[in-house]
């Protein structure tokens, strides 16, 4: 496990680093060999490459334990130690299992395809694995027959019916009990009057008291008071029940 530091510069530099742990904002110490908020010491050296490599500051930091150095992205600053450590770069790195190296996946029996994994297996409850091996354990096609009828998975389904068209449907007279027209008057009721007024037979006109009886019936369902112009003093309404 290590964390691979290279990086180009004018030769003959004195040059340090420091390493951030993005996950968190902490930053290595490189007294404790900790990540820490405030480390007491911060910058280590960053030695020049020899011979033809002139110019190339190298250095591979190791061990690299898992516990300080956690899955995640890492930022390697280099400082110019000749500068009051002024900032000439930064460099990022990915870390996996305390190493720098790019994750490649492995050949032979070693690897366990995920796809071969039974479930839920060891997932811990909760995971989406043990979610998924405890909660889809049957084919999807087996939880509807949905056709036009009852869902399967409904214990006591209702059945409809034909409804694709309008065919048998009517509106009870009960259906208008509900509407009110005026103050005790619902929406069946006052259609009676109406009728009534419009086609039922009529008495007394002119006589001072009026009787209209219902439209094709012979019930009273108006009996007016009026005087000589027709002016309406007073209206009885005999309306169904």
């Amino acid at each position: 496990m290590a964390l691979r530091i290279r990086f180009q510069y004018l030769t003959g530099s004195k040059l340090g680093y420091s390493i951030e742990r993005l996950g968190d904002g902490t930053f290595y110490d490189f007294s404790t060999s900790t990540f820490v908020a405030s480390p007491s010491t911060p910058i280590s050296n960053l030695p020049e490459d020899t011979g033809q490599f002139l110019g190339r500051y190298k250095l591979t930091m190791t061990p690299t334990p898992v516990a300080q150095f956690t899955d995640g992205d890492y930022v390697v600053t280099i400082h110019d130690q000749a500068n009051a450590n002024v900032v000439v770069a930064e460099l990022g790195s990915t870390m996996h299992l305390g190493d720098d190296a790019t994750v490649i996946p492995q050949s032979g029996s070693s690897v366990v395809d995920p796809w071969s994994v039974s479930l839920p297996g060891s997932y811990a409850s909760g995971s989406a694995g043990s979610i998924l091996g405890t909660n889809l354990d049957a084919h999807v096609s087996s939880r509807s027959t949905f056709a036009g009828g009852a869902v399967a998975s409904v214990t006591a389904p209702v059945t409809v019916g034909t409804n694709n068209d309008k065919s048998g449907y009517a509106l009870v007279s009960s259906g208008l009990d509900a509407i009110q027209v005026e103050s005790g008057v619902n929406a069946r009721q006052a259609l009676s009057p109406i009728l009534a007024a419009c086609a039922g037979v009529v008495a007394g006109a002119g006589t001072g008291v009026v009787v209209i009886k219902g439209g094709n019936s012979t019930t009273t369902r108006i009996t007016a008071t009026t005087d000589n112009a027709g002016n309406r003093s007073s209206v009885t309404l005999t309306l169904p029940t």
